[in-house]
């Protein structure tokens, strides 16, 4: 039967086509048990009227009668596309398990992951960057999970495999011929809460400098200077070093980069090949699309939320895990074979 959808249905409404008391209805669907029996059809005719209508019961009720808030906090900041998208995938698996997610106003420049003034169950951690960020969490033995960031004893971590993602970059380029291959991470005008970089600026220029090495090549100089413009880096790192490739940061690098060789009369790929990280909407939209390593931020969400309904329901002490997630290589038209010069 197609369930029937209206802007608000209520309590009383779904009494009514159950054929039982409001006080009734609200028992069985909050799951309250003490001194209250209801007979199997009855309750099974409250739980289908239910469905059939869509109806969606209060969690501060329901919480009354589990001694529970079915409340999952957010605590960090949701600051790009591949942490909005794991966020919304995380609020969907725990949607499925009775779980409400809840947040404050996330400011990127506070000191902490510090939770909301009211009582909630759990927490859904955002680009912990600092694992005293997480003292609050821990002391309170809050059930939490951490989204692309660091995570104490107490929770676990989901993340992304950054040194897979930079040997598929390179490898990339090693077969289209490339040798001479640069790498730029550029601060000028990124957003950077308290000044700690993210995990993943360490974890690229690392796999960068080592899958080179493995390589038997050597990195551009200035791959490891963050106090460039992009104009500059392109003068002074590509273009005085030789490069025939570049691999950014992220997607926006990348776009910063395109635009001042563009000024610069170079063209992409022709004179410049660029790999991206993240494959958020603007490597799909720049002029060429970027070709990127792709971070699984959809599987990232879905896998945190199913680790803290886990922790969630447990009845014993879970350890601590971590789940790191490959990255995937899209091939687009920013990138091609080095141009050959006389």
């Amino acid at each position: 039967m197609e369930k029937r959808r209206t802007q608000r249905v209520t309590l009383a409404k779904v009494a009514e086509i159950a054929g039982v008391a409001e006080s009734t209805a609200s028992r069985v669907i909050n799951g309250y048990t003490h001194n209250f029996r209801v007979r199997p059809e009855v309750r099974q005719r409250v739980l289908d009227a239910a469905d059939e209508l869509n109806y969606r019961p209060n969690p501060m009720v329901r919480s009354i009668s589990a001694k529970k808030t079915n409340l999952v906090a957010v605590v960090g900041w949701a600051s790009d596309g591949v942490n909005r998208t794991a966020l919304s995938e995380s609020v969907r698996v725990l949607r499925d398990h009775d779980k409400h997610v809840c947040t404050t106003f996330l400011d990127p420049d506070y000191s902490g992951h510090e939770l909301p003034s009211w009582r909630v169950d759990g927490a859904i951690a955002l680009q912990v960057r600092d694992k005293t960020d997480l003292n609050e969490l821990e002391e309170h033995d809050i059930p939490y999970v951490s989204i692309n960031g660091l995570a104490g004893p107490g929770g676990d971590a989901v993340n992304f495999n950054e040194h897979h993602g930079m040997d598929q970059a390179i490898d990339h380029l090693l077969e289209l011929g490339h040798t001479k291959i640069a790498y730029a991470y550029i601060e000028t005008n990124r957003l950077n809460p308290r000044g700690i970089p993210h995990t993943s600026v360490n974890d690229r220029l690392f796999a960068y400098e080592s899958i080179l090495k493995h390589r038997g090549l050597k990195p551009i100089a200035g791959h490891d200077r963050t106090d460039h413009s992009a104009m500059s880096y392109c003068q002074l790192v590509l273009q005085k070093g030789g490069a025939t490739a570049v691999i950014a940061y992220d997607d926006i690098t990348a776009m910063y980069l395109i635009q001042a060789m563009s000024t610069l009369g170079m063209s992409i790929p022709r004179d410049m090949s660029i790999v991206a990280f993240n494959d958020e909407l603007p490597a799909k939209m720049s002029t060429p699309a970027l070709t990127t390593i792709a971070l699984p931020a959809a599987v990232a969400g879905k896998t945190a939320g199913e680790l803290l309904a886990e922790r969630l329901s447990a009845t014993e002490p879970i350890p601590s895990r971590t789940v790191t997630l490959d990255e995937t290589l899209i091939i687009r038209q920013s990138t091609t074979s080095p141009r050959i010069t006389s």
